[in-house]
């Protein structure tokens, strides 16, 4: 007996049609962008439209070009430093402003103004800042005796400057999840310890940040996507000055792309980026879930014993 299959109804066809707008306009923004630039990473393609194709001959220039290279050794910097430091201070904050129980909502207020922010505003601020002519920093070392460095002309400190304005800029990010975070915690497992009478330190690594482990680790790969793309800082406090010295990956594609019109190399570099990134959060879930299952063996092994 052949068992046809049933029809599509009127309401199934219906919800197909009121989702297709949402598909469309994520195939728009998303794929045929990635598509097309993958497309452009394997042509020679002039902003005067002049193209030819030349397969992988912009990814072999690539490893080939110093500029790249440093480049991808700073957002490395970036990166790590940045996403560290922003993680480290949002949870403090996180675990002090939880015990506060009058003025939290002024004082939370506060600290996420940074965040509200725009990044051209935060460049020019801390571009203003740092200057050695006029800029309070300088001049607030040099009155209680301290040498400033130059902060936007030396290679070193130009670096770390733009790794301090980042931390000032994200910080509150890291905090308004983590706090979120915190807030959502069971109560129960913290009151039984203190009648157990756990110390501070006991109780924060025992409970806090294991329960907390889920919300840091959306919390540091949502970080260090966006920390990938960094731009805005490092286009309006150094310009990648001294030199090279502070240029970072989306900087040079942007010059290469758009200042030069070599498309074609600029969509490489950006290919480039896209699969180093996925990589990083590739091994970096892998090893989360590979110290959450050694976790629960020792934890079974423990009872076992």
């Amino acid at each position: 007996m052949i068992i046809s299959k049933p029809k599509k109804t009127k309401i199934e066809w219906t919800k197909h049609l009121l989702i297709s707008p949402a598909l469309l306009f994520f195939v728009a923004l998303t794929i045929f962008p990635l598509l097309f630039t993958l497309f452009l990473s394997l042509n020679f393609w002039a902003v005067s439209g002049e193209h030819h194709w030349i397969g992988l001959g912009n990814y072999i220039k690539l490893f080939q070009d110093s500029i790249f290279l440093t480049s991808l050794r700073n957002e490395f910097i970036f990166v790590i430093f940045g996403v560290l430091f922003e993680y480290i201070f949002g949870l403090l904050l996180a675990l002090v402003l939880n015990q506060l129980t009058r003025g939290l909502r002024l004082i939370r207020l506060a600290v996420i103004l940074p965040f509200a922010a725009t990044p051209a505003v935060v460049g020019c601020i801390w571009k203003m800042l740092f200057d050695q002519s006029y800029g309070p920093i300088p001049d607030l070392l040099h009155k209680v005796g301290l040498t400033s460095p130059a902060w936007l002309t030396q290679p070193l400190p130009a670096l770390f400057s733009i790794i301090i304005v980042d931390i000032w800029e994200w910080t509150p990010f890291m905090f308004l999840i983590i706090f979120a975070g915190l807030k959502s915690l069971p109560k129960e497992p913290f009151e039984s310890a203190m009648v157990d009478g756990a110390s501070s330190w006991r109780i924060f690594w025992d409970l806090t940040f294991p329960m907390l482990m889920p919300t840091t680790i959306v919390v540091i790969l949502l970080r260090t996507i966006e920390a990938f793309k960094i731009f805005d800082i490092v286009f309006l406090t150094t310009a990648g000055g001294p030199g090279i010295a502070t240029i970072s990956t989306t900087l040079y594609a942007y010059d290469l792309g758009l200042r030069t019109g070599n498309l074609g190399y600029a969509a490489a570099m950006s290919i480039i980026l896209l699969i180093i990134v996925v990589l990083i959060l590739n091994v970096f879930l892998k090893t989360i879930e590979w110290v959450r299952r050694r976790s629960v063996l020792q934890k079974r092994e423990e009872a076992l014993k």
